[in-house]
């Protein structure tokens, strides 16, 4: 049995903890029974942003008419869109192995990892043991009939690249983060899109308001139905079935398409780690739990990413990496406190119509613990955002009454994903209302919405 200093299961955001642990001089085996590079760089992030991105361009042309440039999209070259991600990700891919393969005291296990016991594991018959252990292993699409997997027109976002062709018609299962990407994306292309959401709107993790904004601009060329159940999928042919039945009143419709996208949300990796054969404990969803120090239950075991099921994001789980490899450092060193992982400055992006960003509670989360209260500022009270013409567009700012603190900010607009930094900057270093006031901001540019936007309070 080969013995290391740490072993990490998931090429993901346990990469960081492997190239920590080899500047360290620790003896490292990185466990991987996939691509390497984890979701984000092979189904996720980095293929999903790089077709979106012309879909982006598509709705900017649209949008110029309000400025008087009338400019139209002659032709999408879509099998050439599809190409560029996938031949990206594959340069990506192979330059990763490459430094992995490079790194001293670091070796590579290509298999899927199987606890024996609690500090043990097995890959395809090898065995190795490490006194730390970091489960890095991500998430699945979940499906609910997996007999579906695999069948001509089903797709997930795990295998969303496999579409050579631009398809007529696509029915999206679910309303979240990636269903509401995907109809943006697919729309923008001509593609007719119908999403089937359960709950009363889409994005309801977001503030209503924001939810409200992404359904009415994606409903000017998606077919949006909410409070709607999926009530079985099946191919007859060439075709899918999609069989829905109102949650409101109980009426059910049959759909047809020749292409179905479940966007359902993830499953938990760790159901193939044999966990059951350790002390480490999962939630009744499957995913690892962990104390606010990323450790499991075993001690030396921790648990980061999507498959701790908290923040599923890149950049939370790269923050836990770090977190988690510190925590490992600072418990052999006697006296030292572990670092707790703070999550009040997490941010997240939704790169769909408009694009949608936001950080910490939502106004009635925050109500609930303090004397909380609101205020909205619109694109077109900035000199930029009228130049733009962009009507509709908000910073939703939140606050505490009492003292200032910021405690959360929702924006859904152009630029989105960039205008919220400067939130989470100030939020990590519990900064006020008035720490954004008081810094000058360029003048006319759209971070002025922002400061307009604390201003008020």
């Amino acid at each position: 049995m080969k013995k290391y200093d740490i072993i990490v299961i998931g090429s993901g955001c346990g990469m960081i903890v492997v190239e920590a642990a080899a500047k360290k001089g620790w003896r490292a085996a990185l466990v991987e029974d996939s691509h390497i590079g984890g979701t984000c760089l092979n189904t996720g992030c980095v293929p999903s942003k790089m077709i979106i991105s012309p879909a982006d361009a598509i709705n900017e042309i649209a949008r110029s008419k309000r400025l008087g440039v009338n400019a139209s999209v002659d032709s999408i070259d879509f099998k050439k869109i599809v190409e560029r991600a996938i031949t990206t990700v594959i340069g990506y891919r192979n330059k990763l192995k490459r430094s992995v393969q490079r790194m001293e005291g670091v070796d590579l296990y290509e298999g899927v990892a199987k606890f024996t016991s609690d500090y043990v594991i097995d890959i395809a018959g090898e065995q190795i043991t490490a006194p730390r252990i970091v489960i890095a292993c991500g998430t699945h699409p979940f499906v609910p009939d997996k007999s579906m997997i695999g069948k001509e027109g089903f797709f997930t976002s795990d295998n969303l690249l496999n579409i050579k062709k631009l398809p007529e018609r696509l029915i999206i299962a679910g309303g979240g983060y990636i269903a509401c990407e995907y109809a943006h994306l697919f729309s923008s292309f001509g593609t007719q899109v119908v999403v089937l959401e359960k709950g009363d709107r889409l994005l309801d993790r977001e503030e209503t308001e924001v939810s409200r904004l992404v359904e009415k601009a994606l409903g000017n060329s998606v077919e949006i139905y909410t409070q709607t159940k999926l009530e079985g999928v099946r191919k007859e042919g060439a075709e899918w079935i999609v069989n829905t039945v109102s949650i409101e009143n109980g009426i059910t419709n049959e759909l047809r398409t020749g292409r179905v996208l479940m966007a359902l949300g993830r499953s938990s990796n760790a159901e193939s780690l044999n966990l059951h054969n350790t002390s480490v404990e999962t939630d009744r969803k499957g995913f690892i739990i962990v104390d606010s120090y990323l450790e499991t239950a075993v001690p030396g075991i921790y648990a980061i990413g999507d498959v701790n099921g908290k923040h599923m994001f890149r950049h939370a789980a790269d923050y836990e990496a770090e977190i988690a490899f510190q925590n490992m450092l600072l418990a052999d060193t006697k006296g030292s406190k572990k670092i707790k992982a703070n999550y009040m400055a997490m941010p997240r992006a939704i790169f769909t119509r408009p694009q949608v960003a936001g950080v910490g509670l939502t106004e009635s989360e925050a109500k609930k613990i303090c004397n909380a209260t609101s205020k909205t500022t619109y694109y077109n009270e900035t000199v930029k955002g009228e130049a733009m013409q962009e009507r509709e567009g908000f910073v939703k700012a939140i606050c505490n009454c009492d003292n200032g603190q910021i405690l959360g900010c929702h924006i859904a607009g152009p630029q989105a994903s960039v205008l919220i930094q400067e939130v989470v900057n100030v939020m990590a270093n519990n900064g006020t209302a008035s720490a954004i006031k008081r810094c000058v901001h360029i003048h006319p540019a759209l971070t002025e919405i922002v400061t307009l936007a604390f201003s008020k309070f």
